[in-house]
């Protein structure tokens, strides 16, 4: 990790998630002095003090969210809410062994995030997806300042990614630019996996095609123009998705893997994190990766299906994505059958996005994918009033 961005040097999991706060904050959605207030009182060798302060720090935002909103200042309760929620989800993050209170955490984050939304100028219109035997929830914000259909980021949620986050990452870019901007609660993420039991698969194109099939009943979505992005976890996801089903217009890989080692990485994590790992996974123990389908994430054989144009994004100091971070990249871009591809390094350290999925400066994540996109007939439409 770039040094000035590790907070506490020795705990990289935690300073990568101080980093990630300060890349919102770089957008808007937290705020610097805030996250600094709460490390200085955070012992990083202490899950408890993390939540607790992440915790104080959410409901003293909030608290000024509701005394604007009590004064009809909607601007300021707007911002205040999207910093709660920014909050409580890193508080969340760390809570492992109580279930109770992680849901209870997730709906804190979700309610704050609606609160913020009503004011937002495109609002989040709740949706609802069919998979299996329940109802998975998503939001779909559509541009009401462009007429007819238009083209959709769809943006698939990272191994620890709730839809928040993903709207805070990218939907407020893409909205602006007259894109429709599509993020849901998939199988593995949220409450989808803690109330709804739905775990990840490696075959993800058979939750995410049932998010395109409800996608195509809407007039706003061009049927022909809808891009998927996908980040850490999701790069993988996004690859295995675009090899399967032919209805994307263009696919983005973000910090993805080739091919997951899980009993290695399992081993390599903290206990407490390796449990919450296998959970998200719908696995037992590191004895049920032996042999079984059911956890091969692994591309090899199947990039070659890629037929629509791909952009793989690689950070120069790419650490999470193991072994050989940039070998996998690499690996991904070369075997993709797609006539019309780019491999996109990120290393100019003056401008730094270096970290996984950039966001040490989720700016230049988004120029990079916003630029790719105009490169192939896919660029934002023209600005408000012209």
């Amino acid at each position: 990790m770039t040094i000035e961005f590790s907070h506490w040097p020795e705990h990289y999991g935690k300073s990568f998630q101080v980093t990630k706060l300060l890349g919102l904050a770089s957008l808007g959605f937290a705020d610097v002095t805030e996250i600094f207030e709460a490390c200085k009182r955070i012992d990083p060798g202490n899950d408890e003090t993390w939540v607790k302060e992440w915790l104080a720090t959410a409901e003293a935002v909030e608290r000024h969210g509701r005394q604007a909103e009590a004064v009809g200042n909607w601007v300021s309760a707007r911002d205040a809410y999207a910093r709660a929620c920014n909050y409580t989800r890193n508080a969340e993050f760390m809570v492992m062994d109580d279930e109770n209170e992680k849901v209870r955490l997730i709906r804190k984050s979700v309610e704050l995030f609606e609160a913020a939304g009503q004011y937002f100028d495109v609002k989040p219109e709740k949706v609802q997806i069919p998979y299996e035997d329940a109802v998975l929830e998503g939001y779909l914000f559509t541009p009401h300042w462009i007429d007819g259909p238009r083209p959709t980021l769809f943006a698939l949620n990272g191994g620890e990614e709730h839809s928040t986050e993903n709207y805070f990452n990218l939907g407020p870019a893409f909205i602006a630019g007259g894109y429709n901007f599509f993020v849901w609660d998939q199988p593995g993420t949220g409450l989808s996996l803690y109330e709804k039991g739905k775990t990840r698969r490696a075959d993800s194109e058979a939750f995410h095609s049932k998010a395109i099939d409800f996608l195509l009943t809407r007039p706003e979505v061009d049927p022909d123009k809808i891009i998927v992005f996908g980040e850490s976890f999701s790069g993988y996801d996004s690859l295995r998705f675009a090899s399967f089903d032919q209805r994307i217009a263009a696919v983005v890989s973000d910090g993805g893997t080739h091919k997951f080692d899980w009993p290695a990485m399992l081993r390599w994590m903290p206990p407490s994190l390796a449990a919450h790992g296998l959970r998200i996974l719908g696995a037992e123990s590191l004895d049920d990766f032996a042999n079984d389908p059911q956890f091969a994430y692994d591309l090899e054989g199947v990039l070659h299906r890629i037929e629509c144009p791909l952009l793989i994004v690689h950070g120069a100091e790419e650490a999470l994505v193991q072994p050989h971070p940039l070998r996998q990249a690499l690996t991904n871009y070369e075997q993709a059958g797609s006539s019309d591809k780019t491999f996109f390094p990120i290393e100019d350290r003056r401008l730094g996005g270096l970290e996984h999925c950039q966001v040490d400066n989720k700016h230049v994540a988004r120029e990079v994918v916003l630029n790719w996109l105009c490169s192939i007939g896919l660029g934002p439409s023209a600005p408000r009033g012209t």
